[in-house]
């Protein structure tokens, strides 16, 4: 029995339950040291756990593939998305700090409808998904019959944004159904799954392993330092070495954690019921941060503009978002999978 294999879950949980907590803390904008760094890494965890993940044998056949998927990413895609509209459109356009009013009603329906990422002024995480889904699209037919090779694949996409990036410095253009991120996307998907085929060699990664982590953590450094802020969602990465150099160093620091972490506590139900619940968290949380201001607001006449004032306090809103969030995994995973069919 190979002992990376039994504690491979126990990173990936750890790993989506400490990233999708980054979403919420960046979007809570509570400290721009803090924010500025974790955008340097945090989507590029996302995209290369997912690549961990896939497997060519769980899914022989692309069109069977290409209808789990869709269920799984498109179908929640546009259901939050009705959601948050219309919470957007009733309620949060119109009252405290993050209010929108000045954003026609149709125009987020449009974002939505072509995939353009900063249109989504209802719910801008939700690019992600279609994101998601896109990569996928394309990253297994590369992977299956054209180039069939991780590494190749990582290469051609880095050279591609990198092309984009250099030509564009103020921003490539954005293309609709998230194409514009999907490009810097699909590097660190392939090299997922890399990671994920050649786990044997790569035995110190999957081990608690200070040494990686220090490293890590000095790439994440470096990145941040001489690269400008990066803008995952829109495509916007800044220097494309420094970004590779400062994602990459992340997701080997975060890897690091979430190994020595499972190797204390195996199995904690509730970071597995978190890491299950990431897409759901991803949709909803800025709707639960908006509530945990609203209520603040009218139950308790606080200004919502001070809530997320300093680190400590977005730590403690993006933990009563988590929380609120918690129900709605529960009701999906108990009452409407369909929701988000698995």
């Amino acid at each position: 029995m190979n002992p990376l294999k039994n504690q491979r879950i126990g990173w990936i949980d750890y790993t989506k339950s400490i990233a999708i907590f980054f979403v919420i803390l960046i979007h809570t904008h509570c400290n721009d040291a803090v924010t500025v760094t974790l955008k340097s890494f945090t989507m590029p965890i996302f995209f290369f756990v997912s690549g961990f993940l896939f497997s060519r044998e769980r899914n022989p056949d692309y069109g069977a593939f290409a209808v789990k998927r869709f269920r799984q990413l498109v179908v929640p895609y546009i259901w939050i998305n009705a959601v948050a509209y219309v919470a957007w459109l009733l309620v949060l356009r119109h009252y405290g700090a993050d209010s929108d009013a000045g954003t026609a009603w149709h125009e987020p329906l449009i974002a939505a409808a072509l995939g353009l990422p900063s249109g989504l002024s209802h719910d801008i995480p939700l690019w992600s998904l279609l994101c998601f889904f896109v990569v996928e699209m394309v990253y297994y037919p590369l992977q299956r019959s054209l180039i069939k090779n991780d590494a190749v694949i990582a290469l051609i996409f880095f050279i591609v944004a990198s092309v984009v990036a250099l030509l564009s410095p103020q921003g490539p253009p954005e293309l609709p159904l998230s194409l514009t991120p999907s490009l810097t996307a699909m590097i660190f998907y392939a090299l997922g799954h890399l990671a994920s085929v050649n786990r044997q060699k790569l035995e110190g990664m999957w081990r608690p392993n200070l040494v990686l982590m220090l490293t890590g953590v000095l790439m994440v450094a470096a990145g941040v330092t001489f690269n400008t802020p990066v803008s995952f969602f829109i495509g916007k990465t800044g220097n494309p070495i420094f970004f590779i150099i400062g994602a990459t160093g992340g997701i080997l620091s975060m890897i690091q954690i979430s190994v020595i972490l499972s190797s204390i506590k195996k199995d904690p139900g509730i970071i597995r019921f978190i890491s299950r619940g990431t897409l759901i968290i991803c949709g909803f949380h800025l709707l639960a941060l908006a509530g945990i201001k609203g209520i603040l607001m009218f139950g308790f006449g606080i200004d919502p503009s001070i809530l997320t004032v300093g680190l400590l306090r977005g730590i403690a809103m993006s933990i009563g978002a988590l929380v609120l969030c918690m129900p709605i995994i529960w009701f999906i995973e108990r009452y409407a999978r369909f929701l988000v069919s698995k």
